[in-house]
């Protein structure tokens, strides 16, 4: 019976791939799969478990971003699969690169075997985005997760001040702000965009019941442990 692979079960051979190659990796950043960053270059990456035209569109509309995008797909059962062949054919002609991931394998990797041919690193709007939420998460997501909630790194920030009110009790931005919290601070309390906050007086808040849940239901999330330990040291800082 063939193994009923996800496309989720490539991400961590890909990580540990590109980790490898000394770049910080992050999944489901700005609706890429895969997106790393080491100094000044960045590398996206789309997974599949098989290639598709959406696949293809996928990885050319990344190249509005940077010259280094790559495709990941399984690894073939034979170098001389004939579709595999054309893949390759494809790929390297519209200079986009291939990492194959051994998934039929006890220990899965994922092995680079197509570069992509242009080598610009292209400075703009798009790269800049992906380079921000990269930098503002400390946490992971799966790449080639669907129907998950994405731990943006708006939301890590939220989630901290979540747990500082959790340890702490209510307090205003700027305390949150000297324990450790970004400078948004302010605007994530006002806004409340995930529900979780309370205002009881001016500047200051709480965590509210909505709050107390996520926190109660996340508890063995990482994003949630990695906040938690954070928000019981005294200034924020480990």
């Amino acid at each position: 019976m063939k193994n009923a692979y996800k496309e989720t079960d490539m991400y961590i051979p890909v990580r540990k791939l590109l980790e490898s190659q000394g770049f910080t990796v992050r999944g489901e950043v700005k609706g890429c799969d895969v997106a790393a960053v080491r100094e000044d270059i960045l590398w996206i990456v789309e997974m599949k478990l098989s290639a598709n035209l959406t696949l293809i569109y996928q990885a050319m509309n990344r190249k509005t971003a940077t010259d280094w995008v790559f495709v990941a797909v399984p690894r073939p059962g034979s170098g001389r699969d004939k579709n595999f062949l054309m893949l390759q054919r494809l790929l390297k002609k519209i200079e986009i690169g291939l990492i194959t991931v051994a998934l039929d394998s006890p220990l899965k990797h994922a092995e680079i075997l197509l570069f992509p041919t242009g080598k610009a690193d292209k400075s703009n709007k798009k790269a800049a985005s992906v380079r921000k939420e990269i930098s503002g998460r400390m946490t992971d997501t799966t790449g080639g997760t669907t129907k998950t909630v994405v731990n943006t790194a708006y939301r890590e920030r939220a989630v901290r001040i979540a747990c500082l009110l959790e340890a702490k009790g209510p307090m205003k931005a700027a305390d949150l702000i000297k324990q450790g919290c970004e400078s948004d601070a302010y605007a994530i309390l006002r806004l409340n965009a995930f529900g979780w906050f309370n205002k009881i007086s001016r500047g200051l808040y709480e965590l509210s019941a909505k709050g107390w849940d996520y926190l109660k239901e996340n508890d063995a999330a990482g994003i949630v442990s990695y906040y938690r330990m954070k928000a019981i040291v005294s200034n924020g800082k480990l």
